[in-house]
């Protein structure tokens, strides 16, 4: 059975710098499925790279934060007080996993850009602010399982 989201909402979608954070949001609001097996108070960042250099110098185009609450999530621009971890993300990937129809499809896309970093094709990297078994007590870690970036037990030391 699959949970629905009793609330989801995109905070002042015109504070976005840039047009792919607003139709990312848009797209992550529509299917906020992707995040129902987060506890409440998980709070992450997305910070959106035009390029493997801007990652390594830290210069994302835009940052907003997913924050799941007791009613749902909900998405805000820039970055979150205290996040759990964040997601690095290439612009390419962002138009890639915004195609996919399914949370099991973008997940296993997600998972892909995780596994197999291409600067042309896309990439997807995290920086975890938070003990790995920790965060996988908030329920990152079924998503990241089913991605394919958590294998099994032995890989929590290493995710």
């Amino acid at each position: 059975m699959v949970e629905k989201e009793a609330s989801a909402q995109i905070t002042d979608l015109n504070e976005y710098k840039t047009e792919i954070a607003k139709r990312y949001t848009t797209f992550l609001l529509k299917y906020s499925e992707i995040f129902s097996d987060l506890v409440h108070g998980s709070n992450f960042d997305f910070a959106i790279y035009d390029s493997f250099e801007a990652y390594d110098d830290d210069s994302p185009v835009d940052i907003f934060n997913v924050l799941r609450n007791g009613h749902g999530i909900e998405i805000k621009p820039g970055n979150a007080v205290s996040s759990d971890l964040e997601l690095a993300l290439s612009s390419k990937a962002i138009e890639k996993l915004t195609q996919t129809k399914t949370k099991l499809e973008y997940t296993k896309l997600f998972g892909h850009f995780c596994n197999e970093p291409d600067e042309e094709k896309g990439w997807i990297d995290f920086v975890l602010h938070k003990r790995t078994q920790a965060l996988i007590d908030m329920g990152y870690g079924k998503f990241a399982q089913t991605a394919g970036v958590l294998k099994d037990d032995d890989d929590i030391y290493s995710m």
